[in-house]
């Protein structure tokens, strides 16, 4: 009588782990992105700003909400 048994639907087996990340290639490789980035900047207008400059606060757009 398998009319009268609920039908039993297994879940899908989990997916492999995945792979260890090799931490040494990706050192290398951000090293070698970073000394690329130095290499391409040139002059005072490449240099990294951390915040607003009194220029830059004064001769900004003024928007909708002042």
């Amino acid at each position: 009588m398998g009319f009268l048994k609920p039908k039993v639907i297994t879940p899908p087996p989990p997916p492999p782990p995945p792979p260890e990340p090799d931490m040494a290639k990706a050192t290398a490789l951000a090293e070698e992105a970073v000394a690329g980035e130095r290499r391409r900047r040139k002059g005072a207008g490449s240099t990294q700003v951390a915040g607003l400059t009194a220029t830059q606060a004064t001769t900004a757009k003024p928007t909708l909400l002042g």
